[in-house]
């Protein structure tokens, strides 16, 4: 005789977007204290996998048990949640859309910014402090250990005849495009998450990116990524295109327009990609100030899911002269779309 299932409360939502059926949609779903134990990571995976979408994230609630309301605020003494994200090909330790859509998802749908203490999301790469803003946008300040790889991918496929006919194939066939990447540099955000920021000139070319041959994991190609604790991990092509610039005493303000078609469809909104990309932009244009920097970011046009981030960095000029990104905060609105409960 099979036990009966238990179930799960959750919701989706569309992220970075005010308007459903745009941004890049996100599961999530909440675990209740006395169900933690039944649900394993590879419960969770095969739930990721069920949903089917970029990301799923999964928030333990300790104190909420079979009669316990969500809608109501937590005990006093809660001040943050733990999280794990899930692709459906394994979880990840940070990935920006989830953090925002469940940070939506708590403090405005829930309405926790102004009935609970809960500013913080637990995650595998740290504590991530949560703000509501206002108006209807969220902001998170996203974990960062920025680094620059020595090498691009150009300089790697000259060094070696193998990793030349390796890489080859899944170039762009257009000549500019394909250019643009083998001269793009790689920048991790933190270790084992890192974008091949690919600047495109010509904004025409980002209707050209869908031809990318997708299926080579950038971050085993020999040489192409800093050996030690950089080496692995996540590793994807990141078109973008700076539309503007706006420069002032107070801030430095970049529009963009950007896409990844590397994972097998195309991500709508690329968070910790847009992220690693304004760190780029700061450590590029702004060394040795302390000048913020704010990207705005459009993603999903193409694919007909408009989504909208912003991210500002905040440098600053340590003893020495030493010049380093201090804070990097990752913000953008959501929506709820669906809910219901899952049988486990």
């Amino acid at each position: 005789m099979t036990s009966a299932p238990f179930r799960l409360a959750y919701w989706t939502l569309d992220v970075f977007t005010a308007t459903r059926f745009h941004g890049n949609p996100l599961a999530v779903v909440v675990i209740p204290g006395h169900q933690r134990a039944l649900v394993t990571q590879e419960t969770k995976q095969r739930i990721a996998r069920e949903f089917n979408l970029s990301e799923t994230v999964f928030i333990h609630v300790p104190w909420l048990s079979g009669n316990t309301n969500l809608l109501s605020p937590p005990p006093a003494d809660v001040t943050h949640l733990e999280i794990d994200i899930f692709s459906i090909e394994g979880e990840i330790p940070f990935s920006g859309h989830p953090v925002i859509g469940t940070a939506h998802f708590l403090l405005k749908h829930l309405g926790w910014s102004e009935t609970s203490n809960v500013r913080e999301l637990r995650t595998k790469v740290g504590a991530i402090p949560i703000l509501r803003l206002e108006g209807g946008t969220v902001r998170a300040a996203t974990p960062h250990a920025v680094h620059r790889h020595r090498h691009t991918l150009g300089e790697a496929m000259r060094t070696s005849t193998l990793v030349q006919d390796q890489v080859t194939p899944f170039l762009n066939r257009n000549a500019s495009i394909r250019e643009a990447e083998e001269r793009a540099p790689l920048v991790s955000i933190v270790k084992g998450m890192t974008f091949l920021l690919i600047n495109l000139v010509n904004p025409d070319d980002l209707a050209l990116v869908k031809e990318a041959q997708r299926g080579l994991d950038f971050g085993k190609v020999p040489g192409l990524l800093d050996e030690g604790p950089w080496y692995g991990g996540f590793c994807v092509r990141y078109y973008y295109h700076l539309e503007s610039r706006k420069n002032d005493e107070q801030k430095v303000v970049w529009k963009a327009r950007a896409r990844m078609v590397e994972m097998p469809t195309e991500d709508p909104a690329s968070g910790s990609a847009a992220c690693a990309l304004a760190c780029y932009l700061a450590g590029a244009d702004e060394t040795g100030t302390e000048r913020p920097l704010a990207l705005e970011v459009t993603q999903g046009v193409e694919m007909g899911r408009r989504s909208e981030m912003v991210v500002e960095v905040v440098p600053e000029v340590g003893d020495g002269g030493i010049w380093r990104i201090k804070d990097v905060h990752l913000g953008g609105e959501a929506v709820v779309v669906m809910e219901g409960t899952l049988a486990i």
